[in-house]
């Protein structure tokens, strides 16, 4: 990713920042020689590409007014409160970069008849929530009917949630909200209201993918640039795979950088995974045509046969299980220069929005690069329609989030899910020493137990 700034200082001043809460980020800080009014609208516009993001100072309001609407996807323009960039603390200056990248990720447009995830032809959405953590996530077929239901409400078709604080979302099915849903974290269904202003509009997920195909071809080339730049050229490399949508797109974007041969996918089961997702992973694999390492876990025995307790925010005993598996996986497959594509976004965790493009894990002496950090949820689902792969079956059910089916970070939306699409009771069918289990498990979430999800594996 560039910054652009007007002035030397402006870059110094940025640096520093970024030193202090992001080193390693790989943001590179270009100035603009000091350039004002005409000359610097004309050298920005000239210079400005695909995520790059303009950051000036107060006293460069009417440039950034100016160059607004000729900014090219994935870049941003963020004017400050002091007149100079420089003029603002280190802390302030990393939050704005914080602002332009989730801006970045979440510019959406309504065209008339779908969304658009860029900048581009449409027009923007209207109140749309950005901050460092914001996300958006398309919801189709049961997941969308049950919105629809929650809200009293017809959606058209497809939608978006965008998800704010306090566990809101804002619901859209055109170009304004048309109502917001509550996401508690305990066992509460989703407390909805609806904004009987708005008109729903309908949208289908070909018509998304369509209006999108140029997006997704930017966003394609931009993160197969940042894999290949990876030195040297890897012989192995391996994506840990969940299942969903996340580490599918960074394998679907490993295997065209690098070609399947050298691509292995690591698997983790846990034992209390969600049946569907070993299912994906083996359709998806066997389709790609990727060697598929499945490893156990066996967080279900340690439940059921050590007297384990339930895992919780204080003590994740499941994610100690897992990254054990996982690294085991990929110890077995490591052949030469080994790397790891991670399926890290921003938008998922502060600490994840932290760390940089290439880092090495420690414990694997192995380099681990995430080539989606600036992807959306929106952008993820997209990408993987497009190159005509399925989506786990679970978020046409509605889910956004995929893991184990007693994880602590489930939230009141996907257990409303999993009550009213059959997924809790193929459960129990399919497994019924696991009932004692979920029973434990949503006397807990009623409770109040819940958590965030930090680095548990088991992420979307």
């Amino acid at each position: 990713m560039r910054i652009l700034v007007r002035s030397r200082k402006d870059a110094n001043a940025v640096k520093a920042s970024i030193e202090k809460f992001a080193p390693g980020s790989l943001i590179k800080v270009e100035s603009m020689g000091g350039l004002r009014g005409g000359r610097l609208e004309e050298a920005l516009l000239d210079t400005i590409n695909p995520f790059s993001l303009i950051l000036l100072g107060r006293s460069e309001s009417e440039v950034a007014e100016a160059i607004e609407e000729g900014l090219p996807p994935f870049s941003e323009v963020i004017v400050t409160k002091a007149s100079k960039v420089r003029n603002n603390t280190i802390e302030a200056i990393y939050g704005y970069i914080s602002k332009g990248r989730a801006s970045i990720r979440l510019h959406t447009r309504w065209t008339g008849s779908s969304f658009r995830f860029a900048r581009g032809k449409g027009i923007p959405l209207r109140d749309l929530p950005v901050h460092p953590q914001s996300d958006s996530f398309i919801v189709y077929n049961t997941g969308a009917r049950l919105l629809s239901i929650f809200l009293v409400r017809s959606l058209g078709g497809v939608a978006l949630l965008f998800k704010r604080g306090g566990g809101r979302h804002l619901v859209y099915s055109g170009p304004e909200p048309i109502g917001e849903v509550v996401i508690d974290k305990g066992d509460r269904p989703p407390r909805a209201s609806a904004y009987r202003r708005s008109k729903p509009f309908k949208s289908t997920l070909e018509e998304v993918v369509a209006e999108n195909s140029d997006v997704m071809k930017v966003l394609e080339e931009y993160s197969i640039n940042l894999l290949m730049e990876s030195e040297p050229e890897p012989d192995t490399v391996i994506v840990p795979w969940s299942g969903g949508k996340d580490s599918t797109a960074a394998l679907l974007l490993a295997v065209e950088a690098y070609g399947r041969d050298r691509v292995k996918a690591v698997y983790v089961d846990t034992g209390i995974d969600f049946i569907e997702n070993l299912e994906y992973v083996e359709d998806v694999a066997g389709k790609l045509g990727v060697d598929l390492i499945v490893e156990r876990a066996d967080v279900d025995q340690g439940l059921l046969l050590e007297e384990m307790p339930m895992p919780d925010p204080e003590y994740r005993w499941c994610t100690g299980r897992k990254l054990e598996a996982l690294r085991r996986g990929v110890r077995s497959l490591i052949k030469g220069n080994t790397i790891i594509v991670a399926g890290d976004r921003d938008a998922e965790s502060e600490k994840r929005a932290k760390r940089p493009l290439v880092r090495v894990d420690e414990r694997l002496g192995l380099r681990v690069v995430s080539p989606l950090k600036l992807w959306s949820g929106s952008h993820v689902q997209t990408y993987i329609l497009w190159k005509r792969y399925p989506l786990n079956k679970l978020y046409e059910a509605g889910f956004y989030r995929i893991g184990c089916y007693i994880c602590f970070a489930l939230r009141g939306w996907e257990l409303a899910v999993m009550r009213k699409t059959g997924v809790m009771r193929r459960i129990i069918e399919e497994r019924p020493s696991h009932k004692v289990l979920i029973d434990k498990f949503i006397e807990l979430k009623r409770k109040g137990f819940g958590g965030d999800l930090g680095d548990c594996l088991c992420n979307a």
